[in-house]
């Protein structure tokens, strides 16, 4: 991206963080920043697309931190915790985004923004999920919905804590503190025999509300093989089968780009993840993202 456009994204960020997204206008944007109301729109079409691009841009960043964590050798449990301490010291940093983020989001702007809002919210939860079951194993599946939304709400409430009141934190020890507690409660329902009050049908059901109309087939299918991908580096495997399916999850994505999906590629080479317990869901969830019959 440009660096005039990031620029420009950057004062709207603040304006909307002060004013909010309808009190600002696109006068005021281009009066803060600089510019002529004809050079803006050589940039954005309307205020809405410079929201989403906003987000676009940001959550770009995020991500790519996130992605370079889950590539390093630590173990899922380390990675979760270095995930968790990236994403406080992000919002520290682009406190004005995230003040933008939590106030829009409390007051949808349009259809297009809560749908994007909620998508983003289920992809959320989705990492939770993977990495969750990666750290605990698929013995905490009848509780993954409680231990989803304690996590989600440990950590909302210490990032407002930190954006808005301005308390400063050590987000390492923060970071530590949010898995001991993840982990307490892994052992309340495990060994304590807590009983789950939303368990694993609640988080489905929320999943099945949130993606409707949000996604399709091939974004699914896309998540999911690289949530494949990631269970797989984590595998006790021989290096030549480990590989051998890495592979094929490559190939897979690479089909999963082009249109139209050829659905008999995918029941061929999901054949080669059968019997592996740890991607037998996944296999299925593609399966049935694709009308396919698994062989």
């Amino acid at each position: 991206m440009k660096q005039k456009k990031i620029e420009l994204l950057e004062t709207a960020i603040k304006l909307f963080a002060e004013k909010g997204f309808q009190s600002t206008s696109v006068q005021d944007i281009v009066t803060e920043y600089g510019i002529s109301k004809g050079a803006f729109y050589t940039y954005f079409s309307s205020k809405e697309e410079l929201l989403l691009a906003i987000f676009d841009y940001y959550y770009a960043i995020l991500r790519s931190k996130i992605v370079k964590i889950s590539e390093t050798e630590l173990a899922p449990r380390d990675k979760m915790k270095e995930q968790i301490k990236a994403q406080f010291e992000f919002f520290i940093q682009h406190r004005d985004f995230i003040v933008m983020h939590i106030r829009e989001q409390n007051h949808s702007i349009n259809k297009e923004l809560r749908e994007y809002l909620q998508k983003n919210i289920a992809e959320t939860i989705k990492w939770y999920e993977s990495h969750l079951m990666m750290i605990y194993g698929d013995k905490i599946r009848p509780f993954i919905g409680d231990v989803i939304l304690s996590l989600d709400g440990i950590r909302n409430s210490y990032l407002r804590v930190t954006i808005f009141q301005g308390i400063q934190l050590n987000v390492d020890r923060l970071s530590e503190f949010i898995m001991k507690r993840i982990d307490e409660l892994v052992v309340s329902f495990l060994e304590k025999g807590e009983e789950p009050i939303i368990g694993s049908n609640g988080i489905d059901a929320f999943f099945q509300t949130s993606c409707k109309e949000n996604s399709n087939p091939e974004e699914e299918v896309v998540h999911i093989l690289k949530e494949m991908k990631s269970i797989l580096e984590q595998l006790p495997l021989k290096a030549e089968k480990q590989q051998e399916l890495m592979d094929a999850a490559d190939f897979l994505l690479n089909e999963a780009a082009s249109m139209p999906i050829k659905k008999y590629v995918f029941q061929g080479l999901l054949t080669n993840f059968k019997g592996i317990k740890e991607l037998e869901e996944q296999r299925q969830k593609i399966g049935g993202l694709l009308g396919i019959k698994l062989l």
